[in-house]
């Protein structure tokens, strides 16, 4: 008896594993943060329309001890991603220019350590463009009670475009496994996160799922729903003052990097996708949280507009359905405004635009 026990357990066990190893196999490949965090399958909020990315990379990584016409910092919107190489704005930028651009990470006090470095004192950029997301933005740059709201004069700078680069190619996501991949433990997760979530009636992982109030904002098959980050709600909670604070705190920044006269200085908030989306949102009650109207009330803060033309109803993907990050079509857009912007200021001939 206790053989036939065994064996039927054994029997039971093997049967469960293959069945789960099926149906982790009906799963496409993971590629948005948003879905592996969230527990969510690429099957519903996987891109499918055509996206792309710089090979060879347009822009490059960074060094303290090389000059580039521009310089660009910021988080994850901005760095190169070692998932998806040459897919974020500062590859657009230089391709459309034809200028050097460098990529840093913005952790680490990098503005700083640009300040200080010896090619940006003899040499030094002609353009630093310091991004942030929106949901970092008065964590990271808080004023405290007594700190100025400077005014800095723009420095006076110009750079004369190259050809543009080599065009980027077309990438493509994977809807396939490989034959030998049979994902059943993560099958197992997968049906215990979720079931985890419909018990608890509430969500569980900083993936949070909003109905939208229409589709064809995005290529994927669960087009009537958004995916966000949890952090993009920490908003919430922030004081009028203290957005303005954040923006006083970004004057000081462009007051530092252009003391030398020499360098422009260009802030990019990128929104959070809960920002942008928000007109969409079936809960009302999300609509309208974001402030970052308040920054362009500080005409002195040479800010990149997002609130001109990054509408996503003009671009499909605008951000990815199954990531916090823009597509490239967000990428591609974002560049755009930066270009728009050193129009506005000379540095660039309104060409560079019109050839885009």
């Amino acid at each position: 008896m206790h053989r036939r026990y065994a064996f039927l357990l054994i029997l039971f066990s093997g049967a469960l594993a293959a069945a789960l190893a099926v149906y982790g196999r009906s799963f496409e490949p993971l590629s948005g943060d948003l879905t592996r965090i969230g527990w969510r399958t690429e099957n519903d909020f996987g891109w499918t329309a055509p996206k792309e990315h710089f090979e060879p990379l347009s822009a490059a990584l960074g060094t303290l001890d090389a000059h580039y016409d521009m310089v660009a910092i910021g988080d994850s919107f901005t760095g190169e991603s070692p998932w998806h190489p040459g897919t974020t704005w500062p590859h657009y930028l230089a391709h459309d220019t034809g200028l050097t651009a460098a990529i840093f990470d913005s952790d680490d006090d990098m503005v700083g350590q640009l300040l200080a470095s010896r090619h940006f004192q003899s040499d030094p950029p002609a353009v630093v463009i310091y991004e942030i997301v929106e949901r970092n933005l008065v964590p990271d740059h808080r004023s405290s009670a007594g700190e100025d709201c400077p005014a800095p004069p723009d420095p006076a700078v110009t750079l004369t475009p190259g050809p543009p680069g080599a065009p980027p190619v077309p990438a493509v996501r994977a809807t396939a496994r490989p034959w030998t991949d049979w994902p059943a433990s993560y099958a197992a997760a997968y049906l215990t996160q979720n079931l985890r979530r419909r018990l608890m009636g509430h969500e569980t992982t900083n993936s949070v799922e909003l109905d939208l109030t229409r589709g064809g904002l995005f290529s994927s098959r669960a087009d009537r729903e958004l995916l966000v980050y949890g952090e993009d709600f920490n908003k919430l909670g922030w004081t009028e003052a203290g957005w303005r604070g954040a923006a006083c705190n970004l004057l000081r920044l462009q007051a530092r990097v252009e003391a030398n006269g020499r360098t422009l200085f260009l802030a990019m908030v990128a929104p959070d996708k809960l920002t942008t989306y928000g007109p969409f949102l079936a809960a009302e009650k999300f609509r309208g949280i974001s402030h970052l109207d308040l920054l362009a009330q500080y005409p002195a803060l040479n800010l990149v507009r997002f609130d001109r033309g990054f509408d996503p109803t003009a671009h499909m993907d605008l951000y990815l359905p199954n990531d916090t990050h823009w597509s490239t079509v967000g990428h591609r857009l974002a560049a755009r405004l930066v270009e728009q912007m050193l129009v506005e200021k000379g540095v660039l001939p309104a060409g560079v635009v019109a050839r885009r």
